[in-house]
């Protein structure tokens, strides 16, 4: 009999897993249908092999580096100097092919496993392993939640777990990145430091620690955001340390516990993966990373993920349920913890260590949040954990109630779920992503490939770089690895500037020897702002110009002045400059950086968008006014024809009709001609 019950238990917990895992692939899984798109459209936004383009650029990026493994056994193309490097970004010269390299590893085991039963593509693999690999973060949140409140929470967590909209749409199919992991690998974190902490079996305690540092080493190798979640293990035990010490309850196998796990980690991390990974855990260099530095302009403050979230998105991405149980479960469980009796009846399990660890992680998980969208995805894991545990107090609450008036329980119990259930699952079913290519810059990167030379440096928005890359094999100047550098002035620049010449001396000087004009003048004057005065008057001139310009007009030495004109004036490569329909949107900031002042505060251009009609657009033209404003100029792209149709010389705003794309581009008067 007691074989039986255990039997059935065990069927339950896997038939509970198994809802939460169908849950989170079906919901994601269903997303490749493109629902609330057309059929022409949603032709557009599909590959050959019938699946939408993947959604972010950045996937393609890791894509290339999981083909890279499999065919050359590292993540570079080739190897430089034993190095793998990476010949295609941020050319030349290339840069070192460093990346947490979990996402390709798990990408070719499976591929290799699955070849000889499929005859399933690398590419089709890495485009469903997001919803194969993120609903397994649900199950592992249900075993840390049952420990705790029970089954009934922890299947709710594991609900709330694969349903939050940030997690959900950047875990769907084609989303090939690795947000995959950065539910999954903290919760299986979490699960194993409090094995270790309350575990009173001195195997299982050894077993869970080494399976704790274990999960610090795979996170480690997974996403370069991964100290967050030793800061808040560190953090945690500091805590709950000097807590135990006030109540007199801590001892030396208590220390043992909280940082031994820790240290084993940190050991493991500097083993298996260098001092590298480890310096990545000293918060400045944290911050270092995603922050400019010098008098460079910061392209990260372009990046809208890595901004302040509004008021909006901080209460939906996370998911409204779980942010709103989670912050207001945090209270609950406090009050109920604080009183002895309580904490007996509707809390048995919960602990003041798992207390402090759930504490410490959701406000260090908002706080992230806060700080940028992008770290949005750590407040969602202890955001449900809380909920949960909120959800079992619930229903501990609920079952003492049925004693009292003679109901059962259960019904209730379940009515709240399904209730909890069904809004987590809308909420999910209603994320949707547009792929970010199309079959038209599929055709690009095509010609690209076939109809130009090997080595062709293509010019273009970084955030196009990663896809160029690995659809087109063709070199790019910068991407969304690499745009954070002094060389991402020089590319605005080149688009900014209305001197055609010098835009084409920055251009060629960049394709041909990449940084090399720019390091060696800068480490010559020691002063950024000189180097670019000097690198601008000489690149729009040929090089006789240019070498009587440096000796002359800034008394640079004849020898240093050769030397320094084979990297501005080289001999040119061949390169190719792709635009697209989308750069429109981002022109402000082409203009912002390329007209970047290293001296002083740089003024904001005026710089705007607009949806019209051409019937508005022609008749602001007979009228001489743009919406009750008298322009400077009115430019007129009609077809191939452009024409400039003067209006107000005082004004200080030009206006730019795109008749056949339905668009306005209200424009600062100083860049006429950067973008005509």
């Amino acid at each position: 009999m007691v074989f039986f019950l255990e039997v059935n238990e065990n069927v339950k917990i896997f038939l509970l897993m198994v809802l939460i895992f169908f849950t989170g692939f079906i919901l994601r899984a269903e997303t490749v249908h493109l629902v609330d798109i057309n059929g022409t459209e949603g032709l557009y936004l599909t590959d050959d092999q019938g699946l939408p383009y993947m959604y972010e650029l950045d996937s393609y990026y890791n894509y290339r580096i999981t083909e890279n493994y499999l065919k050359n056994g590292h993540p570079g193309d080739t190897l430089k100097a034993g190095i793998p490097w990476d010949s295609y970004s941020y050319y030349p010269p290339g840069k070192p092919a460093v990346y947490p390299p979990v996402i390709s590893w798990v990408s070719i085991m499976l591929y290799r496993l699955l070849d000889p039963f499929t005859d399933m593509s690398l590419y089709e693999l890495c485009f469903w392993l997001p919803a194969v690999v993120a609903p397994f973060a649900g199950t592992v949140m249900f075993f840390l939640i049952r420990k705790y409140a029970g089954d009934a929470a922890g299947f709710a967590g594991g609900i709330l777990m694969v349903t939050a909209p940030l997690y959900f749409a950047r875990t769907i199919p084609g989303f090939f990145d690795t947000d995959m992991f950065n539910c999954l690998m903290p919760a299986l974190i979490v699960l194993f430091y409090t094995s270790v902490v309350e575990s009173r079996d001195k195997y299982g305690c050894l077993a869970s620690g080494l399976l704790f540092a274990v999960s610090m080493l795979l996170f480690s190798l997974s996403w370069t955001g991964w100290p967050f979640m030793l800061y808040v293990t560190l953090a945690s035990a500091f805590i709950y340390s000097i807590i135990s010490w006030r109540m007199g309850a801590l001892d030396f196998l208590c220390i043992k516990r909280l940082f031994l796990p820790v240290l084993l980690a940190i050991f493991l991390i500097g083993l298996f993966n260098g001092p590298q990974q480890l310096s990545g855990i000293n918060p400045i260099a944290i911050l270092d990373s995603t922050s400019s530095t010098g008098p460079w302009p910061d392209i990260y403050e372009s990046v809208s993920e890595l901004g302040h979230p509004s008021v909006e998105v901080f209460l939906s991405a996370a998911g409204p349920l779980n942010l709103g149980f989670g912050v207001f479960g945090a209270l609950v469980i406090i009050s109920i913890f604080i009183r002895g009796d309580m904490r007996r009846k509707h809390l048995p399990s919960f602990n003041p260590f798992i207390l402090t660890l759930s504490l410490v992680w959701m406000l260090s998980g908002l706080t992230a949040y806060y700080i940028s969208v992008r770290f949005g995805i750590l407040a969602i894991t202890p955001l449900t954990f809380i909920s949960s545990i909120f959800l079992g107090v619930v229903f501990s609450y609920m079952r003492v109630l049925s004693g009292r008036w003679n109901f059962r329980a259960d019904i209730p119990v379940v009515l709240l779920l399904a209730l909890i259930i069904s809004v987590a699952t809308i909420e999910a079913a209603e994320v949707r992503r547009v792929p970010f290519i199309n079959d038209d810059f599929s055709d690009a990167a095509a010609f690209l490939k076939d109809g130009t030379r090997e080595g062709t440096v293509v010019v273009t928005e970084w955030s196009y770089g990663h896809y160029i890359t690995a659809a087109a094999e063709r070199p790019v100047l910068f991407d969304g690895g690499s745009q954070n550098t002094p060389r991402a002035y020089w590319i605005f620049r080149a688009f900014e500037t209305d001197n055609e010449s010098l835009s084409t001396g920055i251009l060629t000087m960049l394709t041909s020897s990449g940084d090399s004009a720019v390091s060696l003048l800068e480490n010559r004057t020691g002063n950024t702002s000189l180097t670019v005065q000097i690198l601008n008057d000489v690149l729009g001139v040929n090089r006789r110009s240019a070498e009587e310009i440096l000796i002359r007009k800034y008394g640079l030495e004849r020898g240093f002045a050769e030397k320094l004109l084979v990297y501005t004036h080289p001999e040119r490569r061949n390169y190719v400059i792709l635009t697209a329909e989308g750069m429109r949107y981002v022109g402000y900031w082409y203009l912002y950086y390329g007209s970047w002042n290293f001296t002083s505060f740089t003024p904001r251009p005026l710089y705007e968008v607009v949806d019209t009609g051409r019937s508005e657009m022609m008749k602001s033209v007979d009228e001489g006014s743009w919406r009750g404003k008298r322009p400077y100029r009115f430019i007129i792209k009609d077809g191939n024809s452009v024409k400039r149709v003067d209006v107000d010389e005082s004004s200080n705003f030009s206006v730019i009709f795109l008749p056949d794309e339905g668009e306005v581009i209200i424009i600062d008067r100083r860049f006429d001609d950067s973008l005509s």
